[in-house]
């Protein structure tokens, strides 16, 4: 079973390489999240910053039923979801938190599917606490991100999000999102899932992934992440102050939230990069225990 959240449709051409293999083998089952009301697509210039506190503090809203019978039993669960302000996007929250999930989820194996720009970290994190809560075991992870400068990449989802349009933008910046390469290339990872479920054991599935690169960081992205998710934590709290999503009272908030991320990203992080190398040495082994850490599917 997979059960995925994909707004721009790019995490529903991974899922589906990903799935390739098992055709004619396993019966896979696709169910997509549908928040209520939908989030729009492209996204308008304030509902996606007001899209941010939400996110962030986990609130759950509202999700059409899902098509599924929780009862069916199933040999895997796949869940695949994109990044929203390095946390997991609300629909698959308002899932996770449901008593469908609970149903779902309890005393399976399951497999997550990451899609995001390149910072992802805290958000597993997240999710593998709420599949634990659910009685779910976590048996392996895939992460696929756009591969482009930090900076860049800024740029360029931005104006995808807001336009809709995955091409160059300007004609010289890079295409948006993860790579057609990539995407395809996801479909080397159908064999080991098929693998595992003809064996019926999942115990081995994440390391045989890893084999494959199924999970790759990069250190420097890692340590601006966590410094961002703690200011994204405290301008949340800052913004719900003034009401809940789609409230007009917080719009003050949002812009200045807006413009405020915008200085750090292209200011500030920059200097952060820099630092983070001169002083590798210092922290070297806390930083590859990091590494190894998140590189697993183990909570802490």
């Amino acid at each position: 079973m997979v059960i995925s959240y994909s707004q721009s449709g790019q995490l529903d051409e991974i899922v589906a390489n990903i799935t390739r293999p098992l055709s004619g083998k396993v019966a896979v089952v696709h169910e997509k999240l549908v928040p209520v009301p939908d989030f729009p697509f492209p996204w308008k210039d304030i509902s996606f910053w007001d899209a941010m506190p939400e996110s962030v503090q986990m609130i759950p809203s509202q999700l059409k039923p899902l098509s599924i019978d929780p009862n069916v039993h199933f040999d895997l669960l796949i869940l695949a979801y994109p990044i929203w302000f390095l946390s997991p996007p609300i629909p698959l929250t308002t899932f996770l938190k449901s008593e469908t999930a609970k149903e779902i989820l309890n005393g399976k194996p399951v497999l997550t599917v990451i899609g995001s720009r390149n910072m992802w970290v805290n958000a597993q994190e997240d999710i593998k606490k709420m599949i634990a809560e659910n009685g779910g075991q976590l048996k392996g992870n895939i992460s696929l991100r756009d591969r482009h400068n930090n900076l860049l990449s800024v740029v360029t989802i931005i104006y995808w999000m807001i336009s809709g349009k995955k091409e160059r933008y300007l004609g010289i910046f890079p295409k948006p999102g993860i790579s057609d390469k990539d995407i395809a290339a996801a479909e080397r990872f159908g064999q080991p899932i098929s693998d595992a479920i003809a064996a019926g054991s999942f115990e081995n599935l994440h390391k045989e992934l890893l084999k494959l690169k199924s999970v790759e960081l990069d250190p420097a992205i890692i340590s601006i992440e966590q410094k961002g998710k703690r200011l994204f934590k405290i301008w949340s709290r800052f913004i719900l102050r003034k009401g809940g999503a789609g409230s007009a009272k917080r719009e003050a908030r949002l812009k200045l939230f807006k413009w405020y991320l915008l200085f750090v990203i292209f200011a500030v992080s920059p200097i952060a990069t820099i630092l983070f190398y001169l002083t590798y040495p210092l922290f070297f082994w806390r930083i590859n225990r990091n590494l190894k850490y998140y590189r697993g599917i183990k909570l802490r």
